[in-house]
């Protein structure tokens, strides 16, 4: 994130947590956005704190995409199925890709 100039108090994510053998055991419930609608909630705050104008959410999930559904949210969404393709976001997507290639390539135009 510092590379790009993006403060760590800025940055959002997940936790995962891990069993003894090393298994998926779930997400930090700490984390707001481990929970329905804290993603949402996230970009909202963000966009309001700093002013922007204009927020593109870029996910996989449906979690994702509702940070575009809520008052002060993004303004569109972007759904990303270059791992796993979930019909729902890609309906709901307003642009869906399956690879950066195709993101990057429409931003280089």
């Amino acid at each position: 994130a510092g590379a790009v100039g993006v403060a760590a108090t800025d940055i959002f994510a997940n936790t995962l947590l891990f069993d003894d053998s090393g298994a998926f055991a779930g997400h930090d419930v700490n984390e707001p956005t481990s929970r329905k609608g804290g993603k949402a909630k996230v970009v909202a705050d963000l966009k309001s704190r700093h002013g922007f104008g204009t927020v593109v959410m870029i996910g996989d999930g449906a979690t994702d995409m509702e940070a575009r559904d809520v008052p002060g949210g993004a303004d569109a969404f972007i759904g990303f199925g270059g791992v796993a393709v979930r019909e729902k976001v890609k309906a709901g997507a307003d642009w869906f890709v399956e690879s950066f290639d195709d993101l990057t390539s429409a931003l280089d135009e």
